[in-house]
């Protein structure tokens, strides 16, 4: 049962409506840079709970909020304000995307993120850091230049 606060938090997270056409300040990334990136969020959302076929990104309130990159056919910065709805638009995640990359390698992930279903919170990452399962899909190769990034201890809150 959800916390008086966790639960008014989370009623409110309901009663958002998506806006998939406002790209927001995400307008940068081309189509080939925000397909990849959607699907690299969508795949780790598994790690937080959801495990969804298909699932529908909210770019309209993203905001810049750090280092940026070129790849592929755009740009992109590190994110926040990104939600996450299931096919009947009911929120499923709300978070700030982190992005590495380094030469060859690119891969996106939620550096903050809380998933829902329905009315309860599945879980919450509010701490900074590339959590383990991350860390494995980074090439051997560049993992001395991200070590200080690391997350010491689990992404999961409950």
């Amino acid at each position: 049962m959800p916390t008086e606060d966790a639960a008014t938090f989370i009623n409110q997270m309901n009663k958002i409506k998506p806006n998939y056409t406002d790209l927001g300040l995400s307008s940068s990334m081309g189509p080939k840079l925000r397909s990849l990136v959607e699907q690299q969020l969508a795949d780790d959302l598994i790690n937080y709970g959801i495990n969804l076929n298909e699932v529908k990104f909210d770019w309209s309130e993203s905001c810049i909020e750090g280092h940026d990159t070129r790849f592929l056919d755009g740009s992109l910065e590190n994110f926040s304000g990104i939600a996450v709805f299931d096919v009947n638009d009911s929120l499923i995640a709300d978070g700030w995307m982190q992005f590495i990359h380094e030469q060859d390698f690119f891969l996106s992930y939620w550096e903050y993120v809380v998933t829902f279903n329905r009315d309860e919170k599945i879980s919450e990452k509010r701490d900074k850091g590339i959590p383990d399962h991350i860390w494995t899909k980074i090439p051997d190769y560049i993992k001395p230049l991200l070590e200080k990034q690391k997350m010491k201890g689990s992404p999961w809150k409950l």
